[in-house]
C-alpha cells in the first residue's frame, strides 16, 4: 500500500466472492466477483469485478473508499493464480470516468506485483472499456494474455450483454 494511505473501512465478507461496507456518509457499497472461466475456460481463475453503491445521491470525495476496494483486491490476489477483468460500459456515459479512477487506484496502490492490459470495444453507440489484471508471476500469464485477446476479437459481447 502506498505510504500515507487512509485506513480502509471495515468490510463485511458475505461469502468468498461478495463483500460490503458502509462509508462515513452511510452509503453502502457492494463489491463482488463473478467467475468468467465458467463461460470462457481459457481465462483460468478469472473473475469479473464490480462495485455497486446503494442509492443515487452524490457524496463527497472519500479516499477511504479506494483504500477499502484495494484492500479487498489485495485479498483476492493473495491467490497468485487469480485474475480479474474490469468492465466499464457506456450505459450511463461514465465509462471513461470509471476507467480513469480505477487506473489511478492501480498506479497509486500497485506494489509492482500486478500487471494490467487495457482494451476498448465499440459497437454503434455502445462502448466497453475492459482491463484484465493479474500477478506478474501468475503461472497462467501467457494463457491469460492469449485468451483475453481471443475474447476481445470473438465473443465478449455474448458474455457481457
Amino acid at each position: 500500500m502506498a505510504l500515507h494511505s487512509p485506513l480502509p473501512y471495515e468490510v463485511l465478507k458475505k461469502d468468498e466472492l461478495n463483500y460490503e461496507f458502509v462509508n462515513r456518509d452511510g452509503i453502502k457499497y457492494h463489491l463482488f466477483f463473478m467467475p468468467v472461466f465458467d463461460l470462457y475456460p481459457d481465462l483460468v481463475n478469472t473473475y469479473s469485478f464490480s462495485i455497486e453503491r446503494e442509492g443515487t445521491n452524490p457524496h463527497p470525495l472519500d479516499r477511504r473508499i479506494a483504500a477499502t476496494v484495494v484492500d479487498v483486491l489485495r485479498r483476492f490476489f493473495q491467490n497468485v493464480e487469480n485474475a480479474m477483468i474490469m468492465v466499464c460500459d457506456s450505459t450511463d456515459g461514465k465509462q471513461h470516468k470509471r476507467r480513469n479512477l480505477f487506473d489511478r487506484w492501480f498506479h497509486y496502490y500497485n506494489d509492482g506485483t500486478l500487471t494490467s492490459i487495457n482494451a476498448e470495444l465499440g459497437e454503434g453507440d455502445y462502448e466497453l472499456l475492459l482491463s484484465i489484471y493479474f500477478k506478474k508471476d501468475n503461472p497462467y500469464k501467457q494463457q491469460l494474455i492469449r485468451a483475453f485477446g481471443d475474447l476481445l476479437s470473438q465473443d465478449f459481447y455474448e458474455i457481457v450483454i
